[in-house]
């Protein structure tokens, strides 16, 4: 971790921001607490801590596991909070999107601290009352979400007995590119309100092309047509965090979506312990789909896009 330490008070917003490889103090009436940059070599402190069962703390691994706790991949900076006798009190990462697992009120303040100095955010994801706590101390003037997405959190730890498999459902293959990237952006347009295809259509096509490579897409294709496609987004012994679940609109109330998430979770369990997703809060007849799956609801979060 980086050593050297400043203090977040108006005198040193300067130094934060022309140091965001360093260790911070966040003033507060009691106790101090210290926030360090995180540098590849903490992965293993850090993947223990962020072992308790949640649904950040699975993306959070996830993307260590996959690129290390410094990646332009991340897309943001992993950071650690510790009290000054250097116990563990939050880890977060904060660029892109802004994850954390924060076990006190004052490191969700510090990391809330640590993000106002962050101009590229585009998404807060965390459990609701959590969320709550960080606009509370990261809130301003300045900024202001542009939409707001109540989500539920869904578990199911028992594997699938079904003997059912889905002739065709496959990883997906470069060719199959512009077919995903074409449903992942409606999906991201209705969750989010902004269209990934025309705010960043080049990068939008080699992260989604990242994520084939890496053999984290499944479709099925047939007649040259995309009728399902889910994707892995973190994927650790733990957890695996599925998004993305698409059934084309032909085929929708045909049971063919549950048939492909049956026939893809008997495989997922071959290596970890659950399957995680989240649903729209409002969206009853989601919610009925995963329930019937055997999902059940876990906790609530919150999406804040900017």
């Amino acid at each position: 971790m980086a050593s050297v330490v400043c203090k977040l008070d108006s005198s040193s917003v300067g130094s934060i921001q022309e140091s965001l490889n360093s260790s911070y103090v966040v003033p507060q009436t009691d106790a101090a607490v210290f926030v360090s940059a995180l540098s590849n070599g903490d992965e293993e402190q850090v993947l223990s801590a962020l072992s308790a069962d949640s649904l950040t703390n699975v993306i959070m691994a996830g993307l260590i596991r996959d690129n290390g706790l410094q990646s332009p991949l991340n897309r943001g900076r992993f950071y650690a909070c510790h009290s000054k006798e250097n116990v563990l009190e939050g880890v977060a990462i904060i660029g892109h999107t802004i994850l954390f697992d924060a076990f006190t009120d004052r490191a969700i303040q510090a990391f809330a601290a640590i993000a106002r100095f962050e101009s590229a955010i585009h998404l807060l994801m965390g459990e609701h009352m959590n969320v709550r706590r960080f606009w509370s101390h990261y809130s301003s003037e300045r900024q202001s979400p542009r939409h707001v997405c109540p989500v539920l959190f869904l578990r199911r730890r028992e594997p699938f007995e079904s003997l059912h498999r889905v002739r065709g459902l496959r990883l997906a293959r470069r060719d199959d590119l512009e077919l995903v990237v074409s449903a992942q952006a409606a999906m991201a347009l209705e969750t989010s309100g902004v269209d990934p295809l025309k705010k960043d259509p080049v990068g939008f096509r080699e992260r989604y092309l990242r994520r084939i490579e890496k053999k984290r897409v499944w479709v099925l294709v047939r007649n040259s047509r995309l009728v399902f496609k889910t994707d892995i987004i973190a994927d650790t012994p733990q957890a695996t965090y599925i998004e993305g679940v698409y059934v084309s609109p032909e085929q929708r109330g045909k049971g063919l979506g549950r048939s492909c998430l049956m026939t893809l979770g008997k495989t997922l369990f071959n290596s970890t312990k659950a399957i995680y997703l989240f649903v729209d809060e409002e969206n009853a007849r989601t919610r009925s789909f995963y329930s019937d799956l055997g999902f059940r609801v876990t906790g609530q979060y919150d999406l804040l896009y900017f």
